[in-house]
């Protein structure tokens, strides 16, 4: 599991990959400037915990910034 604390405009991103080799799922914790915590489900399943991540902290960056999700983050069963 990867949880190694991103600041974001006075945020803190908390990306979590769970899994074994080949397949990581990718999960995220917000921290807002208020202090609570938000956490977001399976974001989608990975071949590598580094692409787990990644799309985590995209995610979360585009979460903060208000912005609509919309394929952030591709996932291999997506991609399939």
């Amino acid at each position: 599991m990867h949880a190694i604390p991103v600041p974001y405009k006075g945020w803190i991103l908390v990306p979590l990959a769970v899994g074994s080799a080949g397949s990581f799922a990718s999960m995220l914790v917000l921290r807002g400037p208020d202090g609570r915590h938000r956490a977001l489900g399976s974001l989608g399943d990975f071949a590598t915990e580094k692409e787990a991540c990644e799309c985590a902290i995209k995610y979360g960056r585009t979460t903060v910034d208000k912005q609509t999700y919309k394929k952030t983050c591709v996932s291999r069963k997506a991609a399939a």
